[in-house]
């Protein structure tokens, strides 16, 4: 009866061992497999973003090759080059859309010229669009205020913005001998341009309500000239730069996908329109 009950004693020693080398071999397994889920998710996302950003750019050249072909196409005929200018920038939708392989990309064009440009409109022309929305009071001294930064903070504002003495000595510094390569006379403030709307948020007064209703009005890729075929009324009433009679600048917005995909690359490309050609200015990336 001794004999009989080791034996059982033993047996039920094996079976636990089993059970617990197969419950380790289980685990390791599902571990094994949960990294290799993750590898492979990494992976897809990778090639998600890879494919989004190269379709985004595909989008801009895209879209900029087909611009330039419009306005060859249009040659020294006004009618023709307004009529071209008119359906690219009031398009409701994509300039350019399309499919490679499984990537995806739609490209928007927007006349930055049609908008009152934050870094060259000077206080009076902000002041007299922020008080389409604001107190003209109010308007008045938050425009004072944009300007002031544009063209350089004195300390007080400096201040009131966080900049700090050495960071205004090393742009002062730096514009000085930029200028003097230039041949031009050193200029005695640092030059602060925003570059985005949402910058605007940071200075005094400026409320996020006032910038949404203006948002449509304005833009920080402008360069000082005003069209006044695309423009609104209160930006003409605002404009104190040059008006002309066709958009100067066009900014490309192109995002990328990939398709069954919501990684979304964006690019914002600003163009001078010169001629029939589109020269450009500045390139921004985000993803959305």
């Amino acid at each position: 009866m001794t004999r009989t009950s080791t034996r059982r004693g033993r047996r039920g020693a094996a079976l636990l061992v089993a059970l617990a080398t197969i419950a380790v071999l289980a685990s390791v397994t599902a571990i094994a497999s949960s990294q290799a889920r993750q590898a492979a998710s990494v992976v897809d996302n990778r090639r998600s973003q890879a494919t989004a950003r190269a379709m985004a750019e595909s989008g801009i050249l895209a879209a900029r090759a087909r611009i330039e072909a419009r306005l060859r196409d249009a040659g020294v005929d006004s009618a023709r080059m307004d009529r071209a200018f008119d359906a690219l920038t009031t398009a409701n939708g994509p300039v350019v859309q399309d499919t490679v392989g499984d990537g995806v990309f739609a490209t928007a064009v927007v006349d930055v010229s049609a908008r009152l440009d934050v870094n060259t409109a000077g206080a009076d022309g902000l002041a007299t669009l922020l008080a389409t929305v604001a107190p003209p009071g109010d308007a008045r001294r938050v425009a004072a205020a944009i300007d002031a930064r544009v063209r350089g903070a004195d300390n007080e504002t400096a201040e009131a913005t966080g900049a700090s003495s050495e960071a205004r000595r090393q742009r002062l510094q730096r514009d000085s001998m930029g200028a003097a390569l230039l041949g031009r006379a050193p200029t005695t403030r640092a030059m602060q341009p925003f570059t985005s709307l949402d910058e605007l948020l940071t200075v005094p007064g400026m409320t996020a309500e006032w910038l949404d209703a203006l948002a449509a009005d304005l833009t920080v890729d402008g360069d000082g000239r005003v069209n006044r075929r695309g423009a609104s009324r209160r930006v003409l009433a605002a404009a104190s730069g040059t008006l002309v009679d066709r958009p100067s600048r066009l900014l490309l917005i192109s995002r990328g996908w990939r398709r069954d995909h919501v990684l979304t690359r964006e690019i914002q490309a600003v163009y001078d329109v010169t001629g029939t050609e589109l020269r450009l200015v500045r390139w921004r990336e985000q993803d959305r």
